[in-house]
């Protein structure tokens, strides 16, 4: 784990990292697409986002996220995560982004893939897993870093009202004390 993500960091472009972030700025509607263990990493970003009040959607069901990616416009942004950039049901929520003008990132540890083509921006992550795998592990560990990086650099943009969003949205748990 610790090697994927060294090895991300040297992979990352600080320009891509900072194209991203205005993207997330600027858009409407932040809408994260991922299957499998990928859609882990997508459900944990849009925890993070919707915690300093940016309106963001993920969807357990691949049907909803192709819906998801029919209804987007040139306003929304689509960020994707597909370690492999072959998985055809993000090809498909990926054309139909780009048919209705979105734009789209995509975090893959592969930068020659079908998806990759489709994408205005890839953030690489550090391929250091077969392809045909008995678990993702490292490979989820690098996307949840770059998730990490974005978060961390989208908050600094603004850090006072985003610190005091967070403190609001903080949810007290009783620890039995």
């Amino acid at each position: 784990n610790v090697i994927s993500i060294q090895n991300t960091a040297k992979l990352l472009n600080g320009n891509d990292i900072e194209k991203t972030v205005d993207l997330i700025e600027k858009s409407d509607n932040v809408s994260f697409f991922g299957m499998g263990s990928s859609l882990l990493v997508a459900k944990d970003a849009s925890q993070k986002f919707l915690r300093v009040d940016k309106i963001c959607h993920v969807f357990d069901d691949w049907h909803l996220q192709l819906m998801m990616a029919k209804n987007m416009t040139k306003s929304d942004f689509a960020l994707i995560f597909s370690y492999s950039g072959q998985t055809e049901e993000m090809i498909e929520c990926a054309e139909a982004v780009k048919k209705n003008g979105g734009c789209i990132v995509l975090v893959t540890g592969f930068e020659n893939s079908p998806l990759s083509k489709l994408s205005d921006i890839i953030l690489p992550v550090a391929a250091t897993e077969y392809l045909f795998r008995s678990g993702a592990m490292a490979s989820r560990i690098s996307q949840m870093n770059v998730v990490d990086i974005l978060y961390t650099a989208y908050i600094n943009r603004n850090y006072e009202g985003y610190a005091k969003r967070i403190s609001m949205t903080h949810i007290i748990k009783d620890l039995g004390e």
